[in-house]
């Protein structure tokens, strides 16, 4: 008598598609939620300027994140009580920190800093702007 391999294979496969299955939402569903947590998040003004400058290394620099960066300037400016001096001092640092991590990424491969962490930085600015 022959026995039947396919029967012990199908089995097999059914966890394998389960666990693909499984695989493929937890693969969607995480990197929406921690994108998510990371939006509106902006620490000081050296922080917005970093990633507005980001923004325009990559091209990304749209109306929209033009107007939430400079809604984010009015608004540390306005809640940290900023002197001109600390004004400029802040883009000053936010300025360097960008043009430096422009430059580590060597020939070509800023494409994917600006796909990612560029992309990240217009939709946080956009976001603030639509809030604002």
């Amino acid at each position: 008598m022959r026995k039947r391999p396919f029967l012990n294979n199908s089995s097999r496969r059914l966890t394998t598609a389960k666990s693909r299955g499984v695989s493929l939402i937890l693969v969607t569903i995480f990197p929406i939620v921690g994108l998510s947590q990371e939006l509106h998040k902006f620490d000081s003004l050296t922080d917005a300027v970093y990633h507005f400058e980001v923004t325009i290394y990559c091209g990304l620099a749209t109306d929209t994140v033009a107007q939430g960066y400079r809604h984010l300037e009015k608004e540390f400016t306005l809640e940290g009580n900023l002197t001109p001096d600390e004004i400029d001092q802040a883009r000053g640092k936010g300025w360097q920190l960008a043009h430096a991590e422009w430059q580590n990424r060597g020939l070509g491969g800023f494409r994917a800093w600006c796909a990612g962490e560029g992309q990240e930085a217009a939709r946080a600015l956009s976001s603030v702007a639509e809030a604002g």
